[in-house]
C-alpha cells in the first residue's frame, strides 16, 4: 500500500451484513435477558477470558494450551509474591500480561465510559508487552524504526506506517474513532474497523495484533456486548488464523480500503461466538430442567404397581446428566455421545446393576429410549452409542 495516499477512509458492501447483524442482536438479547446464577456467570466469564487470552497470544506464536492459560490466570489472581515474575517464562508472562490487560479493559470501557484516548492505547500496549522479553519494542511507546510484517503465503508483506509519521497518525486515529461516521456504525462494525486500521498502521515494535484486538474488545464492551463476562473475537481469529491474516492483507490492496471481506469475516465470528454463549446457557438450563423432569417421571404412576421409571433407571439417567455434558462448553450439541459398552463398564453402572443381569441393563436402556429419555445409535462396526434426548422435557 502507498502510505502517501493513506486516509482513514473505507467502504464496504453491507447488503450481506444485515441478516448477520440481526442474528447478532437476537443472540445478544437472548443471552442478556437471562439472570444467571453467580456460579454460571463466574464460569462463563472465566471460560471467555481463557479462550480470548489463549487466542490472542496463540496467534502471535505463544505455545501454551488453554489449560495452561487457565493455570496462569488462576495463579496470577492468587499470587501475592511480587518477585514471582522473575521466575516465569516469556510465554507465561505474556499470558499474565494479557490477563491483566483484559481486567483493565473490563473496568475502563463499561457502557457510557469516556471515549478512547491515545493514552488508553499506549497503556494497553504497555500492559501486554511489559517484561515479556520482546526485541525491538518499548512497552507503551510508538516504534522509532520501519517495520514489515506478513508473508507471501498469507497474502503478501505489509509495510507499517513510516515511523516518523506515527505521532500524527495516531492522533488522527483517535479522531477517527470518535468521528460521527464511526459512531453511526453498528458496534461490531466499529470494533472491526478500529482493529483493521490500528493493525494496518502497526504503531508498535511488537504487540500490534494484541493491542488491536484489545481495542476491538473495548469497543464491544462500550457497546454493551460484555455478554455475562469478558468478550472478544480473539478465539475466533485464532481458530481461523490464516484466513484472518489473508483478509487483513486483502483489504489493504486498494485505497480507499474495501473492508467488506474483513467485516463479513468478523461479523460471522461475532455471531458464532454469541451463539456459543447461548449454547453454554442452554446446556446448563437443559440439564436443570431435565433433572427436575426425572423426578416427575419417577413419581408418575403408569399402573397400580409401576412407575414410569424405576429407581435404578432414575439413577442411570441422573448419572448420564453429568457424563454427557459436552467437552466443549460452547458446543451446539447439547449432549456428548457415550459408548454403551464403556458406559456399562463404568464403576457407577457396575455398582447400580450388580444384583441384576447384563440383559436387564440393556433392556432398561432400550426401554428408556422408547420413552424418549435417550437416543441410541448403532455405529457399526464400533457398536452402540447413546446420548440424552432433551426433547423428553416437553413430554413429561
Amino acid at each position: 500500500m502507498d502510505w502517501k495516499k493513506f486516509r482513514f477512509e473505507y467502504r464496504y458492501e453491507n447488503s450481506g451484513f444485515r441478516n448477520t447483524i440481526v442474528s447478532i442482536e437476537a443472540s445478544k438479547e437472548a443471552a442478556m435477558s437471562l439472570i444467571l446464577p453467580p456460579d454460571w456467570r463466574e464460569t462463563l466469564n472465566k471460560l471467555n477470558r481463557v479462550r480470548a487470552i489463549h487466542g490472542t497470544t496463540a496467534i502471535e506464536g505463544n505455545p501454551l494450551s488453554e489449560a495452561e492459560v487457565s493455570q496462569q490466570i488462576e495463579a496470577q489472581e492468587q499470587s501475592t509474591d511480587h518477585h514471582e515474575a522473575t521466575q516465569l517464562s516469556k510465554e507465561q508472562i505474556q499470558i499474565r500480561n494479557a490477563g491483566a490487560a483484559q481486567t483493565w479493559v473490563q473496568e475502563r470501557f463499561k457502557p457510557g465510559s469516556d471515549p478512547f484516548t491515545l493514552t488508553d492505547i499506549l497503556n494497553m500496549h504497555k500492559m501486554i508487552t511489559e517484561n515479556a522479553d520482546m526485541t525491538d519494542n518499548t512497552p507503551g511507546q510508538l516504534r522509532a524504526f520501519p517495520v514489515t510484517v506478513g508473508s507471501p503465503s498469507l497474502g503478501g508483506v505489509h509495510r507499517g506506517a513510516p515511523h516518523e509519521e506515527l505521532p500524527g497518525l495516531m492522533n488522527e486515529y483517535i479522531e477517527f474513532l470518535r468521528s460521527r461516521k464511526m459512531e453511526a456504525e453498528h458496534s461490531a462494525i466499529r470494533a472491526l474497523l478500529a482493529h483493521f486500521f490500528l493493525v494496518t498502521i502497526h504503531p508498535f515494535g511488537d504487540g500490534n495484533g494484541r493491542a488491536s484486538r484489545l481495542v476491538e474488545a473495548g469497543i464491544l464492551f462500550q457497546g454493551g456486548y460484555n455478554v455475562h463476562g469478558f468478550y472478544g473475537l480473539s478465539n475466533y481469529f485464532y481458530r481461523n488464523d490464516d484466513e484472518y491474516k489473508r483478509l487483513l492483507q486483502k483489504c489493504r490492496e486498494e485505497q480507499p480500503f474495501d473492508v467488506t471481506p474483513f467485516i463479513a469475516f468478523g461479523l460471522q465470528g461475532f455471531m458464532e461466538e454469541l451463539k456459543g454463549i447461548n449454547n453454554f446457557i442452554n446446556t446448563k438450563l437443559n440439564r436443570i430442567v431435565y433433572r427436575n423432569m426425572l423426578v416427575q417421571a419417577r413419581n408418575k404412576k403408569i399402573s397400580e404397581r409401576r412407575y414410569l421409571i424405576n429407581d435404578r433407571e432414575y439413577g442411570l439417567l441422573d448419572f448420564l446428566i453429568s457424563e454427557t455434558e459436552p467437552v466443549d462448553p460452547f458446543s451446539e450439541q447439547p449432549s456428548k455421545s457415550l459408548s454403551v459398552v464403556e458406559l456399562f463398564e463404568s464403576p457407577y453402572i457396575r455398582g447400580a446393576y450388580k444384583d441384576v443381569s447384563t440383559r436387564t441393563f440393556f433392556r432398561e436402556l432400550v426401554r428408556l429410549e422408547g420413552f424418549g429419555f435417550i437416543k441410541l445409535r448403532d455405529t457399526k462396526p464400533n457398536g452402540w452409542i447413546m446420548e440424552l434426548d432433551f426433547d423428553a422435557i416437553g413430554k413429561y
